[in-house]
């Protein structure tokens, strides 16, 4: 710098900032102090080479490129990095101006931000990695309650199945214990099917039930009277002699129940209704 700047080379060298004057020829002629602190190298090593051969190798081509254009506009904002003495790299947001042949620049050390903006969009990435898979396992769930509603329902069917033995004869077998809910489900379809079939005889087939407590007898009543009260004709087979003996011994009354020891004499019985009815 001439004399009439001497004003100016005491702010130079006091400044902050990363100031600096480069040539045409691609050397950084002049350099504020503050480059040997954010550096590590002397000013003499930074002037002595080409200042493209301390720029990153991923960033010398857009360097080569912004350098141009340095020489024949104001550049705002370019970002490369520059290595350090101890051979790590920071990066330097520059701004710079084309006056006389050479660019005069103003530049910063703005590595701590561009560290905590790429954590930051790291961290972004991350959250929508999660938010995907969580979308995913939660998809992945909906689908496996609906499958396991499906299966429920396939259950629950198989559980109470209404079989239309013969025109006017439905049969429903009852296989394993009876709580309320499967006695209300079981109550619904039996009660829907005759109601659809016309049916006039009911078989209430109890061959799979291999105990029965108070509660299970309830139901098995409440079936039968449903039934009756639709004007169905109830019939309950299968009564096996350790289920007799203990609707005896539980005081269960039977004597409203036309029972069979057998479904096919029950189904027997059931026909004969049918065809005396059709007469």
């Amino acid at each position: 710098m001439s004399g009439g700047a001497d004003p100016y080379r005491r702010l130079f060298e006091v400044a902050p900032a990363l100031l600096g004057i480069a040539s045409a020829e691609g050397y950084l002629e002049e350099l504020s102090p503050s480059w040997e602190q954010t550096l590590g190298h002397t000013r003499e090593e930074l002037r002595a080479s080409p200042f493209l051969s301390f720029v990153h190798p991923d960033d010398q081509a857009k360097t080569l490129e912004m350098t141009t254009r340095a020489e024949r506009s104001v550049v705002l904002n370019f970002q490369n990095r520059y290595r350090c003495k101890d051979g790590s790299y920071r990066w330097i947001d520059w701004t710079s101006v084309p006056t006389d042949g050479r660019v005069y620049f103003v530049a910063r050390d703005v590595t701590d931000r561009y560290l905590l903006e790429e954590e930051l969009r790291a961290s972004q990435r991350e959250l929508e990695a999660r938010y995907e898979q969580l979308e995913q396992e939660m998809g992945e769930r909906r689908q496996a309650e609906a499958a396991l509603h499906e299966q429920n329902e396939a259950v629950r069917a198989l559980s109470a199945p209404i079989l239309q033995v013969a025109e006017g004869v439905l049969l429903l077998p009852v296989i394993g214990q009876i709580d309320a809910r499967r006695a209300g489900m079981m109550m619904g379809k039996l009660l829907e099917s005759i109601v659809q079939s016309a049916a006039g005889v009911t078989i209430l087939d109890l061959t799979g039930v291999a105990a029965m407590d108070a509660e299970t007898g309830s139901h098995v009543f409440s079936l039968v009277h449903a039934a009756r009260l639709l004007g169905s004709e109830c019939l309950v087979s299968g009564i096996r002699p350790a289920i007799a003996t203990t609707m005896v011994e539980l005081g269960i009354d039977t004597s409203s129940l036309r029972t069979f020891g057998t479904l096919a004499a029950a189904l027997s019985h059931a026909l004969g209704l049918r065809t005396a009815r059709q007469r």
